[in-house]
């Protein structure tokens, strides 16, 4: 069966891992896309071949697709998504899935009604080296999960993005970006939290609300804990994600962008002698004592391999019935998480997260 999508949105993310993504797909066909910029539709025509229509109405009626995928800025996916819903298409969406609960809440609804699948590219939880630390708390060879933390550095201050509605944006950093790390750590946690505290901080910017440093604690059964730390004013080198996932027996860690390490001499708590690390789009590895071994190597188009696994799953589940990877009932309980976190940072008090579930799909 192949299954035939359109696409919403047509900059960045469909040119750089959506597209590429599909290619890589057997029966995946991408027959029309929309964008409101007509030099985005042209240029988008001319590089893929594809028809390009003026308004989403148009899209829908002459290519009469599948599924559409939506891949506008953030605060613009709720109406794509509930127009192709209710033309009786299923929606793959770019992260972040909405901006609140309640909009998530509103397209679950819809998707349930017209009997459609929906899923978002959290892409980052099915890259290689995540996928790999992700297996192996799940496959229980190490004891059980103790404490999770997830971390980025980055020289670039949210009011600072390049991308307009990005830099827009930068009082909800922890929804924007962030919500790569709080996906990561929920998926690998495999578990729903319990309690959120949070405090942010704008460093010596004006705009005080701005979330350019965030500490999230956020708490699991049995008294366990996960922690995020962005810390987007740093003036050293860029650590995009990077992941330490602590179980009984051992520490699984996970470091994207690109590893290349030449230990030499002796170093307090590591190993005696030389060893040579690479992992150029970056590297998974366990540590157990001063015992290390490579779990895994992110190929350098590691995006485009965890986008294409989130299609894969998202094809499957439109064929077969199911819920997909990374499914929008998922993408709630982040979008829980990130509305507690900041409720928290507002109150300064830890926010018990409901036990309300998702409308069913």
């Amino acid at each position: 069966m192949s299954v035939r999508f359109a696409s919403i949105g047509l900059g960045r993310a469909s040119v750089l891992y959506h597209l590429p993504a599909l290619k890589r797909i057997a029966g995946a066909e991408v027959v029309g896309g929309f964008d409101l910029l007509a030099a985005r539709r042209e240029e988008w025509r001319q590089t893929t071949g594809v028809p390009v229509y003026e308004s989403v109405d148009e899209l829908l009626e002459r290519t009469r697709p599948d599924a559409v995928i939506v891949g506008t800025p953030p605060n613009a996916h709720v109406e794509p998504c509930a127009q192709a819903l209710e033309a009786g298409c299923h929606v793959f969406c770019e992260k972040p899935f909405v901006e609140s609960v309640a909009d998530a809440d509103r397209l679950i609804e819809l998707a349930a009604a017209a009997d459609r699948v929906v899923a978002v590219n959290h892409e980052f939880r099915e890259n290689p080296i995540f996928r790999a630390v992700r297996d192996g708390v799940a496959s229980g060879r190490h004891g059980r999960i103790v404490f999770c933390q997830v971390w980025q550095l980055m020289n670039l201050a949210p009011w600072d993005e390049p991308t307009p509605w990005r830099s827009g944006m930068a009082n909800r950093t922890l929804l924007e970006g962030g919500v790569h790390l709080v996906d990561l750590l929920l998926s690998i946690y495999g578990e729903s939290p319990t309690a959120v505290y949070a405090r942010h901080s704008a460093g010596f910017h004006e705009q005080q609300d701005a979330d350019a440093v965030q500490l999230v604690t956020i708490e699991f059964p049995g008294g366990r804990l996960g922690q995020i730390t962005i810390d987007r004013l740093c003036p050293a080198g860029t650590r995009y994600m990077e992941v330490r996932a602590d179980c009984e027996q051992a520490s699984l860690r996970a470091s994207f962008g690109g590893r290349a390490t030449l230990q030499l001499g002796v170093k307090r708590a590591e190993r005696p002698g030389v060893k040579l690390e690479l992992g150029l789009g970056g590297m998974a590895w366990l540590e157990r004592g001063l015992s290390r071994s490579k779990l895994a190597t992110n190929p350098r188009d590691g995006a485009v391999v965890g986008t294409m696994r989130l299609f894969q799953g998202f094809i499957d589940a439109v064929e077969h019935g199911g819920e997909p990877p990374s499914s929008a009932r998922e993408a709630r309980e982040v979008l829980g998480v990130i509305e507690a976190a900041y409720a928290s940072a507002k109150s300064g008090e830890r926010i018990e997260l409901t036990s309300q579930p998702a409308p069913s799909m």
